[in-house]
């Protein structure tokens, strides 16, 4: 059984060696059981957060009472206890605030707020905002570990009348890099002004000039971070906003994640959420937005067979992934494609990056902000993670307790395990977490503690 342990110092590694030896000679048998005794005596437990997690994490929380896996709570693992995980789709942004950031709500850290799901990677300010909470104010206490990968689709709604054709992709529309980034900016206001992949709008009383009107969520969202992380790739000149001259990749942070370019005439849906957003571009014609892939499928409106897909006015939209000596590849957010039957998120040979940092981050008690793709990938180039925010120490928070972190400890443990909720993942349209992750994030699960 291998032991992931984050090391924060050096050491002689003839040193580690006669430790390890020592420890061999040392440990009594009952230590190198196969189960922990603790295991699955925790209670039931609530977490709350972003919609991009909802449909893996309702999969989790059944298949966590009922798997086989070694790492799950059945009823014959451990401790033969069966404590139920609960997870209420709130969105990103009010389940960061549960915990404290921006001080907006009375934080709650209790079983029925015992973890927060979010797709947006967090900075070291927000970090620091949560720990503020801790009755002794502890850094390195809080972490994101990341659970899966999600595409974030670019979704569109034509003007009346018109549907699409493409080069590459006949029934839709194609958008190459520079495109994407020129109609969140602003630059790009009209179907006719897409044309890089030989796009053309068709059909009687269709108006190709029609303008186009950008959907952007109305609440903080891993999807709009991911989406903007990207979109600095592609331009990381200083944009004006309201909140003044920023960049791309300041906007994807924090408070300013809802904030978009003076330029851009966006509309808001009315409410929060994943939903809110699709239901407003399927409901305005000539409309673009963008979200979680899983939950854009599963809510049919922009690939069944007659409502939504190629050939009508509601699809996602391919994204250029490479361009070679002036030949442009663009690829799916879907490994299928933009069809009915649900599949995975075209994320599997994502390569990833965090700027002049090596990539993964050496914990996840660090910042997972800067992580991004980039402008050059054999798959789908709006890729990104899902987390879970947790601690290492909850008893610095008030209203937890040892049966709480012990939940929360085993459902991570089971989530992040290879053969238990990362297998689980295979046809919902997300990707399991690639290989170089993996042990941050099963560090992450095992050091959960009260």
């Amino acid at each position: 059984m291998k032991v992931f342990q984050r090391h924060r110092s050096g050491a002689p590694a003839a040193a580690l060696a006669s430790l390890a030896m020592l420890a061999a000679c040392t440990v009594p048998a009952p230590a190198l059981a196969k189960t922990n005794p603790n295991q699955c005596s925790g209670v039931e437990v609530t977490g709350q957060g972003a919609s991009s997690n909802s449909i893996a994490q309702g999969i989790w929380d059944a298949q966590f009472n009922t798997s086989g896996d070694k790492l799950a709570c059945n009823g014959s693992q451990g401790s033969k206890g069966k404590p139920q995980v609960h997870y209420t789709n709130t969105g990103t942004g009010a389940g960061l605030e549960s915990w404290g950031e921006f001080g907006k709500v009375t934080p709650n850290y209790g079983p029925t707020n015992a973890f927060v799901g979010t797709s947006e990677a967090f900075d070291s300010t927000t970090i620091s905002e949560i720990e503020s909470n801790e009755s002794t104010p502890t850094p390195e206490t809080i972490e994101t570990v990341p659970v899966l990968q999600i595409a974030t689709a670019i979704i569109v709604n034509l003007p009346a009348g018109c549907t699409a054709s493409s080069t590459p992709d006949p029934g839709r529309l194609v958008l190459s890099q520079t495109a994407l980034e020129q109609i969140f900016k602003g630059d790009i206001t009209k179907w006719s002004q897409i044309t890089g992949g030989g796009d053309a709008l068709s059909g009687s009383g269709c108006d190709p000039t029609t303008t186009i009107t950008p959907v952007v969520r109305f609440d903080q969202s891993g999807p709009t971070h991911y989406l903007k992380r990207f979109l600095n790739l592609i331009d990381s000149s200083p944009l004006a906003t309201a909140k003044g001259s920023l960049t791309w990749g300041e906007l994807s942070e924090g408070s300013l994640n809802t904030t978009w370019p003076s330029a851009l005439a966006a509309v808001t849906p009315a409410k929060k959420g994943e939903a809110e957003e699709d239901n407003k571009v399927a409901s305005t014609p000539s409309s673009i937005g963008y979200g979680n892939l899983a939950e854009i499928r599963a809510g049919g409106k922009f690939s069944k067979t007659g409502e939504g897909g190629p050939g009508t006015a509601r699809f996602w939209v391919p994204i250029e992934s490479e361009n070679k000596k002036g030949k442009a590849k663009y690829s799916d957010p879907a490994e299928n494609g933009d069809v009915e039957a649900a599949s995975n998120a075209n994320c599997k040979k994502t390569v990833y990056s965090r700027g002049s940092e090596p990539f993964p981050p050496p914990t996840v008690e660090e910042p997972w902000n800067q992580v991004t793709t980039s402008r050059s990938e054999k798959t789908y180039p709006l890729c990104g993670f899902g987390f879970v925010l947790t601690t290492t120490r909850y008893s610095l928070f008030p209203g937890t307790s040892k049966a709480e972190a012990q939940t929360v400890h085993d459902v991570l443990g089971y989530i992040t395990d290879k053969k238990g909720g990362q297998a689980a993942l295979a046809g919902h349209d997300y990707a399991p977490l690639p290989k170089a992750v993996m042990g941050e994030a099963i560090a992450g699960a095992q050091a959960v503690s009260y």
